[in-house]
């Protein structure tokens, strides 16, 4: 598009205001492109700008590059005079005899779209574009600014097609049907605040009195707000019961659905010809179901796997409600409670901090601590879910490297492949943690009481400093506690869960079973071998019941067969195998049978 039409889409105008502006059109979307306009607070330019775009972004914990996706950039003068520019790496370029600048035009690709085969960016932080219909902008991959800039304020400007509205956390100046304004403090906040435009398909509700927005998009045009409720209810009610008051006024829940009902064919077991599947493959290779947090926002990718009889987890309801609370109680930390490293986050040279099992590990044993103490759990299911956290958190390498060290070099190889133990080891750590300071406390604090606390004294302008968040909580509770993060957090030693368990009433130890028959192996052959559902592919004998007769090509019935082992039939008990055979249901007879007896790991109360 000519520049000078572009004045004419935008309305342009300038503003009196000592703000950094942007100017995005939604309205001439071409190619899966975007444009913007960016203008600068015109005091204090140097003879020579670098105008970055993020290489990360808070929560990602791996290398973006969003610069990538950046085409066409262009500096001008206010007589709209280009001006010398170069691009240093994938996300800088340099703009000379820079105190001339008065506006840098460019464009951006939807980074959703490009299906990358390698360096793939998690979809949640991604940005969508579908003209018309969808327009999700993860700050990370619009937004770029001039170094050392941060901290300027920030007018938003976004032309919009009259049937979409946005949502955002940023607080919204202006709005008209072709016209929304928002205002950030500085551009922190602006990455941290994605927005999406859409029809509006949305449900509001309040937990307590933190005003709550539920927006969905469907790439098949289903209204599904009022269903993907009825997921969250629950565990929002748990909230409010556990928390009487949030550091929040607003939060938003964004959730985008992809349509994955040919990967859910062979996840389910469907027939399919070997050359579809590994196409499917590979265009799946780098799916990214979940979510990320924001400060008062989360954006959840799902996938529509169609009807997924074998998996249930794989349900709309059960994607979002897996992930929405941890997600939202991000709103404590590292929202109101974070280190320099993230309140200063560097976006192109990031140092990264030595807290994720504050940022991760402590949020996601919240998540499990509200579902029990707000009433979705029972006693018995959240022992469980800590019993597994205990169990996956022992193949964390401990001995070749602490936590914190892990943290601090997430980005790197050799630490980035166990960057999942923050959700497992973290959680882990947390919740021992949280028994030993109420041992230490004499049940003055638990950790969450701690955390809140903290959280009320820092805040989201305010930042502890990298080397003092140890004894934050130290000072708060007793001198002993800083044992157990030198020892287990910020050390090489193996943990010792009893030392802190004895206290709630709790023992972590061996306890030997025996093993179940194998099972039949399924075909899955080339996409999501983990996942236990599909048609059989050949029979592994199981002793004398050679499985009752089982043939390949029956198709057996997980959600019913996982309930029946779920109970562990004893040894000679008649198993009532459920199968579709040629469409046909059956159910296969057969005797029970154990193998070899093995070790296991089990929490109980004493």
């Amino acid at each position: 598009m000519p520049f000078g039409l572009l004045f004419l889409v935008f309305g342009f105008c300038f503003f009196t205001k000592a703000q950094n502006l942007y100017e995005v059109s939604l309205t001439s979307c071409s190619q899966d492109q975007i444009t913007i306009l960016f203008t600068p607070e015109p005091t204090g330019l140097k003879d020579t700008l670098v105008f970055s775009f993020p290489a990360t972004v808070p929560g990602t914990y791996d290398t973006q590059d969003y610069g990538r996706f950046v085409t066409s950039l262009m500096a001008y003068t206010e007589q709209h005079i280009p001006l010398k520019i170069k691009r240093k790496g994938p996300n800088r370029w340099f703009i000379y005899n820079a105190k001339q600048l008065h506006h840098i035009r460019y464009e951006v690709e939807d980074i959703m779209d490009k299906k990358l085969a390698s360096h793939p960016i998690f979809q949640p932080a991604a940005t969508a574009f579908i003209e018309n219909q969808l327009f999700l902008l993860n700050g990370g991959g619009v937004f770029g600014y001039l170094e050392g800039e941060e901290q300027k304020s920030i007018l938003l400007r976004i032309q919009k097609p009259q049937e979409l509205y946005g949502l955002s956390a940023l607080n919204q100046s202006q709005a008209n049907d072709t016209l929304q304004e928002f205002t950030a403090y500085n551009y922190h906040q602006l990455i941290d605040s994605p927005l999406m435009f859409s029809k509006p398909d949305t449900v509001q509700f309040f937990v307590n009195k933190t005003a709550v927005t539920l927006s969905v998009f469907d790439v098949q045009g289903r209204r599904l707000a009022k269903t993907l409720f009825a997921a969250l209810q629950r565990d929002m009610k748990a909230v409010a019961q556990v928390l009487p008051s949030l550091p929040v006024q607003r939060y938003h829940f964004m959730v985008y659905i992809d349509d994955l009902r040919e990967l859910g064919q062979v996840i389910n077991g469907g027939s399919m010809p070997f050359i579809k599947k590994l196409k499917l493959a590979f265009k799946f290779k780098n799916l990214g179901i979940g979510a990320l947090e924001h400060g008062n926002s989360s954006v959840y990718y799902l996938g529509d796997f169609g009807n997924s009889t074998a998996l249930p987890e794989l349900s709309l309801e059960s994607q979002l409600s897996s992930a929405a609370i941890h997600e939202f109680m991000h709103i404590i930390t590292p929202l109101g409670l974070h280190s320099e490293a993230i309140g200063n986050f560097n976006y192109n040279r990031p140092v990264m901090s030595r807290h994720l099992w504050l940022y991760e590990g402590v949020t996601e044993y919240f998540a499990h601590y509200i579902k029990y103490k707000g009433g979705v759990y029972t006693e018995t299911e959240f022992l469980t879910a800590m019993e597994q956290k205990l169990q996956s958190g022992e193949h964390f390498p401990f001995q070749k490297m602490s936590f914190t060290e892990m943290s601090a070099h997430v980005l790197e190889p050799g630490y980035k492949n166990y960057y999942t133990q923050v959700y497992e080891r973290g959680a882990a750590l947390a919740f021992l943690l949280d028994a030993e300071i109420q041992k230490l406390s004499r049940n003055k604090y638990t950790l969450l009481d701690l955390v809140l606390e903290l959280n009320a004294a820092y805040g989201p302008k305010r930042s502890f400093k990298e080397d003092e968040g140890f004894e934050l909580f130290i000072q708060r509770v007793h001198p002993q506690l800083a044992d157990f993060f030198t020892r287990y957090i910020d050390g090489k030693n193996a943990w010792e869960p009893n030392l802190q368990l004895e206290a709630l009433g709790l023992h972590y130890y061996d306890r030997f079973t025996e093993q179940g028959c194998l099972k039949p192996t399924i075909d899955n052959d080339l996409v999501v071998k983990s996942i236990n559902g599909g048609r059989v592919k050949k029979i592994i004998s199981c002793g004398p019941q050679e499985w009752a007769g089982l043939q390949p090509g029956d198709l057996i019935q997980y959600a019913d067969f996982n309930a029946i082992y779920s109970k562990a039939p004893a040894e000679n008990e008649w198993v009532h195998l459920p199968i579709l055979r040629k469409g046909k249901p059956m159910k296969l007879e057969y005797r029970q049978k154990y193998g070899p007896v093995t070790k296991t790991k089990v929490l109980r109360r004493v």
